[in-house]
């Protein structure tokens, strides 16, 4: 799909499943919210603003086979949390694609201009990342990322180092503020336990009712 902002600089957008969902009693990917599938969801805001799409997951491309969309795994190995699953992705780039966004499953509601806004701040700042922040919380899984930020990933990944904020700091990557609700709805809101599932699907009634 190509849309105006990826016809310059294409981008692949990457849907992150690899979680274990403990909270949620497991399956998170594919608890309904909506009406439609949780990962069905992210998959759809992923496709409106990337060139292509690929899901992030261990689980292998039977478990997602309804989606027709390649599935790849962590790198190097499984169990080093979404950093793995980034780095996979970027391992997964296709020749002439150089941005890799980032879209976890536990966050449907994403503004439809995040990718256009993180990559211009990343290529503003002459960085190689950008993330997302809302309301004075930061959302380092909402990210963009170049495929040269692939060795500074797998660097602190060797020193067990897994945490998302680790890389974007040593990539001096700038922080994008998206203040704007998403359809009456807040941006980046996570779903991670059946209370959540329950609030976020009352809210999105509750949006449709007002559009109504």
């Amino acid at each position: 799909m190509n849309t105006p902002q990826s016809q310059h600089a294409p981008t692949l957008g990457l849907v992150l499943a690899g979680g274990e969902a403990r909270r949620m009693g497991g399956n998170k990917a594919f608890r309904e919210v909506g009406g439609k599938s949780l990962i069905g969801r992210v998959i759809d805001v992923a496709q409106a603003q990337c060139d292509q799409v690929m899901i992030s997951s261990n689980a292998g491309a039977e478990a997602f086979a309804d989606y027709g969309l390649p599935v790849v795994a962590d790198h190097p190995k499984p169990g080093q949390g979404p950093l793995g699953g980034i780095l996979g992705g970027l391992k997964a780039l296709p020749d002439g694609v150089d941005w890799l966004v980032t879209f976890p499953v536990d966050c449907p509601i994403v503004p439809l201009d995040m990718v256009g806004r993180l990559r211009a701040a990343a290529e503003d700042a002459g960085a190689k990342a950008a993330f997302a922040s809302h309301a004075d919380r930061d959302h380092y899984l909402s990210s963009i990322w170049h495929r040269d930020a692939a060795p500074v990933i797998a660097d602190l990944l060797a020193s067990d180092d897994r945490r998302v904020r680790g890389p974007l700091q040593a990539l001096d990557a700038p922080r994008v503020v998206f203040e704007d609700q998403v359809s009456g709805l807040e941006p980046f809101t996570n779903v991670n336990t059946p209370d959540d599932l329950k609030l976020i699907n009352s809210a999105l009634a509750s949006a449709v009712s007002t559009q109504d």
